[in-house]
């Protein structure tokens, strides 16, 4: 069965360019909103379908211009013998780098696949033309729906119920086809007998209700003049007219056209898996519907393995790419004229923050505490009837700390628009924000040397900080089981081993500011992770924000909640 090599898309729908080149396995693309993800598995499906006609309107057009015809081609391998046979002349090569070779007597073609590239037309009129290329000299050859069905390519799509009868042109009868070769024809009557010898049945059975009404009428159209020979009352043939295509998948009596949109999609694939043994290809659009997550990371994670066909699917789902392997994760931005890979190096980030991978634009966060405090601005910008990060397409990134760097590195190569929040106490870090700004990296960091805890510590009015003491002893309370005064205690020990000038315990022991004690709040902020989660990191940004309006003009703090509300209006 053939596998699809390199497409290339003319014209279409949303696609005004498009080229692209397609391995073994399993192909999942991704992408924003309407970047014609379904419109490249609809090019594919229409390049190589099995029927003679197609239904597309002038909106099909790219642009709904019709004087530029709608072209698609694809060029596939693993094809047939019996294609190769027949289109001998228009085959072409594939080297193992995807080179395509036209002359097949060139030395370079020797260890080349043998391919065929088939082209689809359309123009203003609407008429569908398919072809057989060659870009060796050789003129184009119609090649049928016949032939074209013989490359098993076939969609799970919305449209499955037809998937479960034996009606020419769908898997399940090109799988009963496969498996029964010579026989069919003998199956395919034995179908009819059985529905002769049920109407005889049913015949007899029903002659005897009728009988009386047939001699009524037999005795008035005597009168009438008309002879009449033997009535009865029986079925028509035309309205019995059964044969192969009107069996179908049933379980327990019910056809399984009345199950569940997931169900049946499932069903369909299996059907399709079977049929493309040993190879072919299955396109799936938007494959986590009508599935629970935990079946369709199942059913991802078991296509994963399908390495000897080739499956190609799209999907908006999180639950989704976190089974698949970044060599098999495409990313599709509209107006863009080909797929962007993955890299092997972000198969963390994915596993971490794969709803990233859907967003417009990320932010990438150090740790928790600064996913927190992103979203506190974001309600915080909400308030205000200001957009939120979701309507901007805006995800806030975990960067797990030292992880940061790679993911910063990687979103901003997949061309995202990318900034970074973090600290400017690690070294490592400092070092490649110049780099980072460089490449177009919006960063937005604490002064030198300060952590997020100890900006907010240095930075926030005292009663800011008051409140945050608070926050940090119901936390205690909470997590530890303590009364507020043990938890205070705790908070007080921890502060006091920063102090130059060591304190004695009060009850209002932070009642009055200090630089010294700022300094040494943040530093037991810091250690002890008392904002280490996306919760307190969020009530401790909230806390600030309700008092926005005192930080001070030109203070640090003010300007990364500034920068990043800015950012996010960009």
């Amino acid at each position: 069965m053939a596998k699809l090599r390199f497409l290339k898309i003319s014209h279409f729908r949303g696609i005004k360019n498009f080229e692209q080149i397609f391995g073994d396995g399993i192909t999942c693309i991704i992408g924003r909103g309407d970047s014609c993800k379904s419109t490249i598995l609809d090019a594919i499906a229409y390049v190589f379908a099995p029927s003679w006609s197609i239904r597309l309107n002038d909106s099909d057009f790219y642009m709904c211009d019709t004087t530029s015809p709608i072209v698609i081609e694809g060029v596939v391998s693993d094809i047939p013998d019996e294609l190769i046979l027949k289109y001998s002349d228009h085959l072409r090569g594939i080297t193992k780098d995807y080179q395509l070779v036209d002359d097949m007597e060139s030395e370079e073609a020797h260890d080349a696949l043998s391919a065929l590239t088939i082209r689809l037309t359309i123009r203003k009129d609407l008429e569908p033309s398919w072809e057989v290329v060659s870009y060796n000299g050789v003129e184009s050859s119609i090649i049928k729906a016949t032939d074209r069905g013989k490359l098993n390519v076939f969609s799970v799509s919305e449209y499955t119920d037809r998937h479960f009868s034996l009606n020419k042109g769908n898997p399940l009868y090109s799988l009963y086809q496969q498996l029964n070769g010579n026989h069919i024809a003998d199956d395919e009557n034995r179908v009819l007998d059985v529905v002769r010898e049920a109407k005889n049945a049913f015949d007899a059975n029903i002659g005897n209700k009728f009988e009386d009404v047939i001699n009524k009428i037999k005795s008035v159209a005597s009168e009438l003049g008309i002879t009449l020979n033997e009535m009865k009352a029986m079925l028509d043939h035309k309205d019995i007219a059964i044969s192969e295509n009107k069996v179908s998948i049933h379980e327990d009596g019910i056809p399984f056209r009345l199950k569940g949109k997931g169900s049946k999609r499932l069903l369909s694939l299996a059907i399709q898996l079977a049929l493309t043994h040993p190879s072919g290809v299955i396109l799936i659009d938007e494959i986590e519907q009508g599935l629970e997550p935990d079946r369709v990371q199942h059913l991802v994670n078991r296509l994963s393995k399908y390495t000897d066909k080739q499956i190609i699917i799209t999907t908006h789902s999180s639950n989704v790419i976190v089974e698949i392997p970044c060599t098999a994760l495409y990313i599709l931005r509209k107006g863009v004229s080909h797929l962007q890979h993955v890299d092997e190096e972000m198969q963390g980030c994915i596993r971490k923050n794969p709803e990233a991978f859907f967003a417009r634009k990320i932010i990438v966060c150090e740790g928790a505490t600064e996913i927190g405090f992103c979203r506190a601005i974001n309600q915080f910008r909400i308030d205000l009837d200001k957009e939120s990060a979701a309507c901007k397409g805006i995800r806030f990134a975990d960067g797990t700390g030292n992880g940061m760097i790679g993911y910063v590195t990687g979103f901003n190569s997949l061309l995202y628009p990318t900034a970074l929040l973090c600290d400017s106490d690690c070294k490592d870090v400092n070092d490649r924000k110049q780099q980072f700004k460089q490449t177009g990296v919006e960063v937005i960091d604490c002064n030198e040397n300060n952590s997020i805890e100890q900006q907010v510590f240095n930075d926030a009015p005292w009663n800011a900080v008051k409140e945050l003491i608070q926050i940090v002893i119901n936390k205690i309370e909470k997590d530890g089981y303590k009364t507020a005064e043990e938890a205070e205690t705790i908070i007080f020990d921890s502060t006091n081993a920063f102090m130059q000038n060591k304190m004695e315990q009060t009850k209002d022991w932070y009642e009055n500011e200090s630089s010294e004690l700022r300094l040494a709040l943040g530093k037991a902020a810091k250690k002890k992770e008392w904002y280490k989660r996306q919760e307190y990191g969020e009530l401790m940004g909230k806390c600030i924000l309700t008092h926005y309006s005192k930080l001070a003009n030109g203070s640090r703090l003010k300007s990364i909640i500034d920068m990043l509300s800015s950012w996010i209006d960009k």
